[in-house]
């Protein structure tokens, strides 16, 4: 029969391990329990190994191969006790006590102690690999839609961080997404929580984002249609997002936020602002439509996008957090230099990301464009508007496929529109080439019969360029091809 002693004991030492949430901490507690009050040495056994033995004199093993069927405490030889964990109908691990010749064998008594100090333990170690399981589920769901390394994109340079939280896996994501015309969409977002919920929010939320900046929309555009996405794909999430668009040949860049920190602008010479955007609201709240704002975007100066882990403090006003890193982003330094000095090297309370991109442009003189009226000998003078200027360029090898191309996307324009029609040329790493004209509806690729007229033109342009595309835009549309620089 258990005494009081006896069952206060058992009833503190159950609460405290009850309230442990480690089961490398519960193991430890069962042992100190159970030395010297109940035995002379204590092991618990998790998968075999020792996660945690109290054994002065070195009696049991590292290793326990017992019975993983055993459900209740076994008596073996009167002085080693084995203790069978279970949760929930599943085996865990294993306890085992020992005691020494020189004193008595365990009871009854022993054996009830043990095995109600036994279920709490279980229980712990049980919830604390279903909460590494979940944490492991949730780091390989984020590690799949979490974006890597941005693209090297002409007209800017990129640095980054991500950084989750400790032990917590949130909503943070970002994307640098080319457009058409060497423009690139840049996004920063913050699904509010953590979790597999914020998790999944966040990776919908990135695909549509990336669908919508494919459609070539305008920035406050593609903020409202995500905010209509966000309200069905879940209700009562709340996310912010910035969304900008940089032009390099124009050097402007337009920006949309979402309710999102404010980003900061440092000049070529150092200087660092604060930026205010037209704020909006969060994502899913369908409350007003989002506004822009258009800025220079000058050689050399450099935007900062971020979310909340980076500057929130707890107590602390949220304008003190971003006007510290305002000051820390004052100067001119490579741009891993900038992220390493603002981004502690050590996980945070909140998740953290930060995206950087200095500015560089595309040079005019790496620019050709032509404004042409949609006539008949159209087609013939941009060839050779392509021809003299790609000679010019030292591009001699693309003449012949870009002046083909490039014709073949003019005489379809001249055929869809009455108005005139722009040609441009850019050239980066690749030779871009963009017929816009003023008419919505987009060509569609087919395979022409042998005797039609008609239709041969894109199949042309899809056979023989690296890439092409089309893309609506204001008043319009705009069909492009590229062609490889490299070896031309």
């Amino acid at each position: 029969m258990i005494d009081t002693e006896g069952l206060a004991f058992l009833g503190d030492t159950a609460r405290a391990i009850g309230d442990c949430l480690d089961p490398e901490q519960a193991a430890r507690l069962l042992c100190e329990a159970a030395v010297p009050r109940l035995a002379d040495a204590a092991a618990v056994y998790l998968d075999g190994g020792a996660v945690h033995r109290l054994d002065p004199r070195g009696r049991l093993p590292s290793r326990w191969s017992g019975d993983p069927a055993a459900t209740v405490p076994e008596l073996v030889g009167g002085r080693l006790l084995t203790v069978p964990l279970r949760a929930y109908g599943e085996a865990v691990g294993c306890a085992v006590l020992a005691r020494d010749r020189e004193r008595g064998e365990f009871d009854q008594d022993d054996v009830l102690v043990i095995g109600q100090l036994a279920v709490p333990v279980a229980l712990t170690i049980f919830h604390g690999r279903l909460h590494r399981r979940q944490l492991e589920t949730l780091e390989i769901l984020q590690r799949g839609i979490r974006p890597g390394q941005p693209p090297s994109l002409p007209g800017l340079e990129i640095a980054f961080r991500y950084q989750p939280a400790a032990a917590r896996v949130g909503g943070d994501w970002f994307d640098v997404i080319p457009l058409p015309g060497s423009r690139v969409a840049l996004v920063v977002g913050d699904v509010m929580g953590h979790g597999l919920d914020a998790a999944a929010i966040m990776g919908q939320l990135r695909i549509a984002v990336q669908t919508l900046a494919s459609l070539d929309l305008p920035a406050e555009q593609v903020l409202q249609s995500l905010d209509e996405m966000a309200q069905r794909l879940a209700a009562q999430t709340i996310t912010t997002c910035v969304y900008c668009v940089y032009d390099p040949v124009q050097r402007r860049c337009t920006i949309a936020s979402a309710g999102h920190l404010p980003p900061v602008l440092v000049s070529a010479d150092g200087k660092a602002e604060v930026l205010q955007p037209p704020a909006g609201t969060p994502i899913g709240l369908g409350r007003n439509a989002f506004e822009t704002v258009e800025i220079a975007a000058d050689d050399d100066s450099m935007l900062v996008l971020y979310t909340d882990g980076l500057v929130e403090e707890r107590g602390e006003d949220i304008g003190v957090g971003v006007e510290r890193l305002r000051r820390g982003l004052t100067g001119v330094r490579p741009l891993e230099e900038v992220c390493a000095s603002v981004v502690p090297a050590t996980p945070m309370r909140d998740d953290v990301t930060m995206l950087a991109i200095r500015f560089t442009g595309i040079p005019s003189e790496d620019v050709a464009q032509w404004l042409l009226e949609p006539q008949a000998q159209t087609p013939s003078r941009v060839r050779g508007l392509v021809r003299r200027t790609l000679a010019g360029w030292g591009l001699h090898a693309l003449i012949p496929t870009a002046e083909l191309l490039a014709s073949e996307l003019v005489t379809n324009a001249v055929r869809a529109t009455a108005r005139p029609i722009t040609v441009r040329l850019l050239r980066t790493d690749s030779l871009l080439c963009e017929v816009s004209d003023d008419d919505h509806r987009m060509p569609r690729l087919r395979e022409p019969g042998r005797f039609d007229d008609e239709g041969r033109g894109l199949f042309v342009v899809n056979e023989l360029a690296d890439r092409w595309g089309t893309s609506r835009v204001a008043g319009g549309k705009t069909v492009w091809f590229s062609l490889p620089v490299k070896g031309a």
